[in-house]
């Protein structure tokens, strides 16, 4: 029913001008949301940018934030999961968006991934229900190449690896088995998250360019999780990983 409506009734909903329009739109995919809104401040002042960030006011909306550069609206969010972030893409692609792109972390399912390494996804498989219910007849959700391909040329990267492949979105962490790790990583997946088939998903349904960028928390194949011993110790870098993707993400959106 809801998937019926237009981009008119909705902004009509939320009291945006008829003219409203959104260049593109930013996921982060995490539970820290004032944390991510602390480094995307930061990083717009690294890159050079002055912008004004502005939570839309109303209560179907409210974590929405309204990114104004320039003659440019960039929406961004904090989600963790894809059904929060599936709502926020369908209007993102209703008044617009360009470019969606997801960033955020993974659990590793490669033996010799380190943590801090990137991952741009080329696909991910959905076990989960928002990207089934925009894509019901294959459950693997592509990214775009050629938004991946720009996506990954502005990644600061030091000594640490740029992998491409197939992921796994599993919204149930906890639930998560040895086993499963096991089939994922002999499938041939490079990592788990909980957020990129969602956006894929609904992207593509839009026909708007989407991609991802994760980095590696914790390498699962090989036994390391957030409850290691040097998992707290590696904080710092995983602070600088997400500083580095959020910029290479607001250089993407804002570039021509």
């Amino acid at each position: 029913m809801y998937k019926s409506f237009t981009a008119e009734q909705y902004k009509k909903t939320l009291g945006l001008a008829p003219d409203y329009k959104v260049d593109g739109a930013l996921c982060y995919g995490t539970s820290f949301k004032d944390e991510t809104i602390a480094t995307l401040k930061e990083c717009l002042v690294e890159i050079g940018v002055k912008a004004k960030l502005t939570p839309l006011e109303h209560r179907y909306v409210q974590s929405i934030n309204e990114l104004n550069v320039g003659d440019k609206k960039i929406w961004f969010e904090v989600g963790y999961g894809g059904a929060l972030l599936s709502e926020f893409l369908h209007l993102a692609c209703l008044f617009g968006s360009k470019k969606n792109i997801l960033l955020g972390s993974c659990g590793g399912l490669k033996p010799g991934m380190k943590p801090g390494d990137f991952i741009i996804p080329t696909s991910s498989y959905a076990l989960e229900s928002s990207a089934r219910m925009y894509n019901r007849e294959d459950p693997i959700q592509y990214s775009d190449n050629q938004l991946s391909e720009s996506l990954k040329s502005k990644l600061v990267i030091d000594d640490n690896k740029i992998w491409q492949g197939p992921m796994v979105t599993c919204q149930a962490i906890l639930g998560q088995t040895a086993e499963d790790v096991q089939q994922w990583s002999s499938d041939d997946y490079f990592g788990v998250e909980m957020e990129a088939s969602t956006v894929f998903a609904v992207s593509n349904h839009f026909k708007i360019p989407s991609a991802a960028c994760v980095y590696v928390s914790d390498n699962l194949i090989e036994n390391h999780t957030v409850l290691s011993d040097n998992y707290a110790e590696q904080a710092e870098m995983r602070q600088k990983r997400k500083h580095h993707q959020i910029c290479a993400a607001l250089q993407e959106l804002l570039s021509k």
